[in-house]
């Protein structure tokens, strides 16, 4: 998961931690478009790093 980088898991972790304020204070559609970009990011950044070796 993210391509064994500390800055990338560090960067996931903030994005991931302004995702869940967003769902506590109910604004669920902007939770979900983060959501979506957080999967999709995670997903190429892995894919990268599998072809990429």
């Amino acid at each position: 998961m993210t391509g064994n980088s500390k800055l990338t898991a560090i960067l996931f972790f903030i994005f991931y931690l302004i995702l869940t304020y967003f769902v506590f204070v109910h604004q669920n559609m902007i939770a979900m478009y983060m959501m979506a970009i957080g999967m999709l990011l995670e997903a190429t950044i892995n894919l990268w790093h599998m072809f990429k070796y």
